[in-house]
């Protein structure tokens, strides 16, 4: 496709403009149809398509914020613990701003990257939790079928998208591991997609899908993940997956459980011997890889409380770099030296917070993802949709928690399905 040029900048963005105006009066009309565009738009448009006005304005950005316009009002959101965590970081973030310590793009990537996705999760309860659940799973098994097509196929049809921007030129190459490319979809990364994919799991496992449906979309996810060669995404699916089991067990059948351990176990016996020779394959690149994800610790001295870190460094041509190190594939130690101790210090309450949620009982699909991908954190950084995903996750998980605490103990659901009626998949009979 030929590229965009420059003077079509602003055209573009008025264009955006008004369809976030035109998508403002149809989300506060039927709110269903934003969370669909959302997850569309964040699962097959790549994340360079987007516009540059001091900063990257991308679509999702504008379908974003129409939700939150059309379904602020009359919201009743009640701050909760993790809240105030949230607000508090991106509020510090917003201080480093105004003093001078980060600059403006790293300040627009978390107020605006991470803020408004929060947001739009955090209103997730005003839509059907079961068709959003439904909606999500749908959304990534055509990512997921894409994914494979795309290995089939030997070819990424959203690279050929092109944009004149830096957001293209970082994230349009193909990366390969032991000699093979390594699926991306609209990702730009196969680590983010590879996350994604497995954040999806628990929402697929609630889904409203038949359940042999349900179950060979689990299967055709996992699948996409292992084909992302991504370490971190094929170990984040079974932790999903183990999670789904143990904890989401009493929302489905023993035999819907059952089916779905033999189809990934057949699909494990499939899959396995491929991962294994790229591994092989991939040798000392492998090995390095994880080697370099141990060596970045170094870096943790360097943090200051506020403020980017002591070693950053930004060349001529503007490339960030920390020390050695041009990239920081770490969540946790990139904010860290991004934007200081104190929002990574509050960020790891947080995460600490999720898991005890979770032990505490509050079982819903969006907290079991965030859990989920929690150690991935170590060994992926917030890059393209995985940041989006990740924090419109986060708020619906939130959202989700408080919903529950404020029903009743003794209105809460804790009985399984009438097993009575269901079929030999798990599925119910109607």
């Amino acid at each position: 496709m030929p590229a965009v040029g420059n003077a079509d900048s602003l055209s573009m963005l008025l264009l955006v403009g008004a369809m976030g105006v035109a998508l403002t009066l149809i989300v506060h009309a039927r709110p269903q149809a934003g969370y669909a565009t959302y997850l569309i738009v964040l699962c097959l448009v790549p994340p360079w398509v987007a516009v540059t006005v001091g900063v990257l304005v991308t679509p999702l950005m504008a379908i974003g914020l129409a939700i939150v316009v059309a379904l602020w009002s009359g919201s009743g959101i009640r701050l909760l613990a993790f809240d105030v965590v949230t607000i508090v970081v991106i509020g510090s973030v917003a201080v480093s701003f105004l003093l001078g310590y980060v600059g403006l793009t790293q300040a627009y990537a978390a107020i605006i990257g991470w803020g408004l996705p929060y947001l739009v999760g955090r209103l997730g309860t005003r839509v059907d939790g079961d068709w959003l659940s439904t909606c999500v799973a749908v959304v990534f098994v055509v990512v997921a079928v894409l994914a494979i097509v795309e290995f089939v196929g030997r070819r990424n049809w959203f690279v050929e998208i092109r944009f004149p921007n830096s957001m293209y030129a970082g994230w349009s190459g193909i990366r390969y591991r032991g000699g093979l490319p390594r699926v991306e979809g609209a990702f730009g990364n196969s680590i983010a997609l590879g996350a994604c994919l497995a954040m999806a799991v628990p929402f697929v496992w609630v889904s409203r899908l038949r359940p042999a449906v349900k179950a060979i979309a689990i299967l055709v996810v996992a699948t996409a993940a292992v084909l992302t060669f991504s370490r971190i995404g094929m170990l984040s699916v079974v932790l999903g997956v183990v999670l789904c089991v143990t904890l989401l067990g009493r929302q489905v059948s023993r035999g819907f459980r059952i089916g779905t351990a033999t189809l990934l176990g057949i699909g494990v016996v499939i899959a396995a011997p491929l991962a294994m020779d790229v591994f092989s394959s991939a040798g000392d690149e492998a090995a390095g890889s994880a080697e370099y994800r141990g060596d970045l610790l170094s870096l943790v001295p360097t943090m200051t409380w506020l403020g980017q870190s002591s070693a950053s460094a930004r060349d001529a041509a503007g490339t960030q770099s920390f020390g050695s190190f041009e990239s920081i594939d770490s969540a946790f130690i990139l904010v860290g030296l991004t934007y200081g101790l104190i929002p990574l210090a509050l960020l790891l309450v947080g995460a600490l917070a999720a898991v005890v949620a979770l032990v505490r009982g509050h079982r819903g699909p969006a907290l079991i993802s965030i859990v989920a991908i929690l150690p991935g954190l170590t060994s992926v950084a917030f890059i393209t949709q995985f940041t989006t995903f990740f924090w419109f996750v986060a708020g619906l998980a939130v959202a989700q928690v408080g919903a529950r605490s404020r029903v009743p103990q003794d209105e809460r659901s804790t009985t399984p399905p009438d097993l009575h009626k269901m079929d030999a998949f798990g599925g119910r009979v109607v």
